[in-house]
């Protein structure tokens, strides 16, 4: 009676709950001292304490073909049959971790497709240390997440054969499962939007700069220039002295006159300016000289280059000539004398034949 089902419990799947692991697994579990001391009359309350004192998990281990803790309460478990809100406070508890894997696995082993990846997705995110039982008895370091992403993965683990479980895809595209946000992406989205601010702060602040840099640069051209009633000099002349040298310079004229409406010293600093584009603009045409210059003569050592490496690849094509006609000719001269000597052979054999 201690190894029969619930009455109560539901058929899961199609059938009994305990038929979810094998015969033999479950003939295993039976013969534990565990099973027979800890697992006996245990109900859903008491079953919660148990789960505490989980120090690992895993399936069949050792020489003998044991059964883990962890194995022996999923069986108990398929047998009582907990309620589903008991199941989800297994998973969503974040005190005990093998809480949390005994829920996953059961919820994995009885749970709709829809349940599995609502309730099991989100543990992904945890990274927490476990052991883990292998079957040679030693234990391993894994994760919470390497755990649940095993259970929705493949379809055999902890020597349990697992439902078929969809895939993923295939319940999206009916509608019935909406696309997975991964937690990363709301991290690299808050760090996308900070770089974004960032950014556009910086080229803020480089516009005012460059605002109050021109500013300053018009103010000093201001008070440079004399301030006579005669001259008629005014803020305006010397902002279309300013604006009529800044096209001057976009045009790239060389011999162009910029006509300013300022008299006296004003138009001296307008021959001034004239004189300091046009050795710019002498400057950039002798620097594209040079630049024509350069590029000719790296283009006439390229050519040499070429001609150079033709010239040996001809040199190397000619001496392969040269030893192939040699080499014939060896081969030639050998078979004559091999000729020459079959020939002697035979005038030999004809004279000892007649005597």
């Amino acid at each position: 009676m201690a190894n029969t089902t619930d009455p109560l419990a539901r058929s899961v799947h199609g059938t009994n709950p305990q038929n979810l692991i094998e015969m033999i697994t479950r003939s295993k579990i039976y013969d534990m001292n565990y099973w027979k001391e800890k697992c006996f009359g245990v109900s859903a309350e008491a079953l919660v304490d148990l789960a505490m004192e989980l120090r690992a998990f895993g399936g069949i281990y050792g020489g003998n073909n044991k059964a883990t803790d962890f194995l022996c309460l999923t069986l108990k478990m398929l047998q009582i049959q907990p309620d589903k809100e008991i199941i989800v406070e297994f998973i969503k508890n974040e005190d005990y971790k093998y809480v949390r894997l005994l829920g996953a696995f059961y919820l994995r082993l009885t749970g709709k497709p829809l349940d599995v990846y609502q309730y099991l997705e989100p543990l992904l995110n945890d990274y927490r240390k476990v052991r883990h039982k292998t079957p040679a008895g030693k234990f391993e370091l894994e994760h919470v997440d390497q755990f649940i992403g095993e259970l929705l993965n493949k379809d055999y683990y902890c020597d349990i054969a697992l439902p078929r479980l969809p895939h993923r895809q295939v319940l999206e595209g009916a509608g019935q499962l909406e696309p997975r946000r991964s937690a990363l992406e709301d991290h690299v989205e808050q760090e996308l939007t900070a770089e974004g601010e960032v950014a556009a702060e910086a080229a803020e602040e480089l516009l005012v700069q460059a605002a109050a840099k021109e500013a300053a640069e018009k103010d000093a051209i201001v008070r440079a220039l004399p301030s006579s009633e005669g001259a008629g000099v005014s803020i305006a002349a010397a902002t279309v002295a300013m604006d009529a040298e800044e096209a001057l310079v976009a045009a790239g004229a060389e011999d162009g006159e910029v006509a300013v409406g300022v008299g006296g010293a004003g138009g001296d600093r307008s021959v001034d300016r004239r004189e300091r584009s046009d050795d710019r603009w002498g400057d950039r045409s002798d620097r594209r000289e040079r630049d024509r210059r350069d590029e000719t003569e790296r283009r006439g050592g390229d050519k040499r280059r070429r001609s150079r490496s033709r010239s040996r690849g001809e040199d190397t094509r000619r001496d392969g000539r040269r030893r192939e006609r040699s080499r014939s000719r060896g081969r030639e001269r050998s078979r004559s004398r091999g000729r020459e000597r079959s020939r002697s052979r035979d005038r030999n054999r004809s004279y000892r034949n007649r005597d």
